[in-house]
């Protein structure tokens, strides 16, 4: 693979975890502390980073709330009994 395809394939993977940690801090509100970044400029890397996912996981929830005959939205769901938000 070469160097297009490896910056191509990180990309695509921090744009993944980006989504994940976005949609994480929407349902538990747990988020990155950025303090223990030494460097500002990755502060506000990481920052962006996490920016840009929170922006993809708005679009991607405003793309599935267009179609409810595909997607639809689970009304009072039941806590589980083994989680941690109880």
């Amino acid at each position: 693979m070469g160097l297009l395809g490896m910056l191509v394939h990180a990309s695509f993977d921090i744009a993944l975890i980006s989504v994940c940690l976005a949609g994480i801090r929407r349902s538990t509100g747990l988020t990155l502390q950025t303090g223990y970044l030494v460097s500002k400029n990755n502060q506000r890397l990481l920052g962006f980073v996490v920016g840009a996912g929170e922006r993809m996981f708005d679009i991607s929830v405003a793309f599935m709330s267009a179609y409810p005959s595909v997607f639809r939205r689970q009304q009072n769901l039941p806590p589980r009994p083994d989680s941690p938000l109880r």
